[in-house]
């Protein structure tokens, strides 16, 4: 019986393993798709990412340690088992699809952010003009805020207010981004163990320049603070 009790504890975890790699991919394609599904409301795409993440975790990787408790480890010592190897096994595969869900977010996150501001960009690449002499007004494309223009030809200074699904690419759009287009250099650093200490720092600082120098490309204004910013990331990272 001790055999068998074991031979289903590592089906049961392997059919886990196979279902979380499933729930991941379908997972992401559903937040994508909800972007079409709420007109591109940016947030509640990003709340529907969210509850896909908690329902895999409650659904799923949590579905390990109850199994264990409540019906695997009762078994194992009725049958007089030695148990510690097979709650190890559990164990490792639970903090193994954590790790995982948690690059799955910043991935997922990433690519919601990528598909919004394809989307939101676009509503800026149209004619905008002044409200005096109906002229061509030059409105910065990469500065999500509240501008301030002169017309060349009459003098005029214009307000130009962002629509709300582009002033959004300011914010989470933008650093969700810049995190996915930095993951190469991200993994990289989690590859090195942190009591190598100045490996682990090199690794942090490499990291943190790719995703400034990626969020600089999105947010060009920033690159006055690049130096500071870099500094103020790295403190959160170490």
């Amino acid at each position: 019986m001790s055999a068998a009790l074991i031979t289903r504890w590592d089906t049961f975890l392997q059919k886990i393993e196979t279902r979380f790699a499933e729930s991941l991919e379908l997972g992401e394609q559903a937040a994508l798709d909800s972007l079409d599904e709420s007109d591109y409301d940016y947030y509640v795409s990003l709340r529907t990412l969210t509850a896909i993440r908690t329902q895999i975790d409650e659904s799923l990787i949590r579905k390990i340690d109850e199994t264990w408790q409540y019906q695997v480890y009762p078994a194992m010592q009725a049958e007089g088992m030695s148990w510690g190897d097979e709650a190890r096994k559990g164990y490792a595969l639970q903090d193994a699809l954590h790790d995982r869900l948690h690059l799955w977010m910043m991935v997922a996150e990433g690519k919601l952010s990528e598909k919004y501001y394809t989307h939101a960009i676009g509503l800026i690449n149209r004619d905008f003009r002044c409200t005096q002499c109906n002229s061509p007004l030059q409105v910065k494309k990469d500065f999500f805020m509240s501008q301030y223009v002169s017309c060349r030809y009459c003098g005029a200074v214009n307000t130009f207010e962002p629509e709300t699904k582009y002033a959004t690419i300011g914010w989470n759009v933008v650093d969700s981004m810049s995190e996915l287009y930095a993951m190469p250099a991200y993994l990289a650093m989690r590859n090195i163990p942190q009591d190598n200490r100045e490996a682990y720092a090199n690794a942090a600082r490499a990291y943190v320049e790719k995703y400034i120098d990626e969020r600089i490309k999105l947010l060009p204004h920033t690159a006055e603070t690049r130096e500071q910013d870099i500094d103020r990331k790295l403190k959160r990272t170490i």
